[in-house]
């Protein structure tokens, strides 16, 4: 008889770990369209052309140079492998634009900040499938991404690893910027349905990645909020039509101990936010 494995996904939503505030900083997403099978490190470990694989590293570091925090990941839709063209999403201060290129050539000849990147204004969905970097992203994203593609159609794809394999299925939402965590497919309507009314799902939230972990979770606790308006420390403040809404978030005192990965057998620490003395929920634990 087969051993049963243990998915890290499971064992984090069987001990209740919170997601708030677990989103990666990022404020600059590139996007990329590459079909071919994704190995565990899919950016570094990949059949691009040099040149390709050249410019999308001078793009990055050029961003970096700019003080911004930017994240390359390559994207896919099975469904249209036999499309010719490319496709290259960049997102950034709470935009999303698209370039369609004939081949990666006229990719490399991109200027970023030309007319030739398509505003693009409805919700887009990046799932992680990535199974090769993680059992879990494809366990729990592949079914998650065939859901939101009857929801959202050619809107959603799927994407190289995002971080946070224990919180999967993990699905970006652009141009909201916001990264969400345990979106199963059986719930992906519901999530997808608040992102198109440009609501935050909060049960899926792990955070706005533009944001610091403090402001991430702080946010999802402040009603109607708008712009960050400034961090200091543990405080927050948000725009709301209300006025400026400061929320002061701390960490739990005793930390938890988590699997972070499927590929990991040592337990790691962990020490979500809490507010007011009470934990950030996370969404009830399933039994699979």
């Amino acid at each position: 008889m087969a051993a049963t494995r243990d998915y890290c996904a499971d064992l984090c939503a069987a001990a209740g770990e919170p997601m708030l505030g677990t989103a990666p900083e990022v404020d600059v997403w590139l996007l990329l369209e590459y079909r071919p099978p994704w190995q565990g490190k899919a950016l570094e470990e990949n059949d691009l052309p040099p040149t390709t694989r050249a410019w999308l590293a001078n793009v990055v570091d050029g961003f970096a140079a700019q003080g911004r925090k930017p994240r390359p990941q390559f994207i896919r839709q099975p469904e249209e492998a036999e499309r010719s063209s490319i496709t290259l999403y960049l997102a950034s201060d709470g935009e999303l634009r698209r370039f369609e290129g004939r081949d990666y050539e006229e990719v490399e000849r991109l200027d970023l900040r030309s007319s030739a990147l398509e505003p693009v204004s409805e919700a887009h969905y990046f799932v992680c499938t990535n199974g090769q970097r993680d059992l879990c992203c494809a366990r729990y994203g592949l079914p998650t991404y065939a859901r939101l593609r009857l929801f959202a159609g050619e809107r959603a794809w799927q994407t190289t690893h995002l971080g946070g394999h224990r919180f999967a299925p993990n699905v970006l939402a652009l141009p909201q910027g916001a990264l969400y965590g345990r979106v199963f497919a059986d719930e992906a309507a519901r999530f997808a349905s608040a992102v198109e009314d440009r609501r935050l799902s909060l049960p899926h939230l792990r955070g706005r990645s533009a944001y610091p972990p403090e402001a991430q979770a702080a946010e999802a606790k402040v009603e109607n909020a708008g712009a960050m308006l400034g961090a200091e420390g543990n405080a927050v403040t948000f725009a709301t039509p209300n006025g400026e809404r400061t929320v002061r978030v701390e960490r739990v005192a005793t930390p938890l101990e988590i699997i972070a990965s499927c590929g990991k057998t040592e337990t790691e620490l962990v020490y979500p936010f809490i507010r007011a003395g009470t934990a950030f929920l996370a969404s009830p634990g399933r039994s699979r």
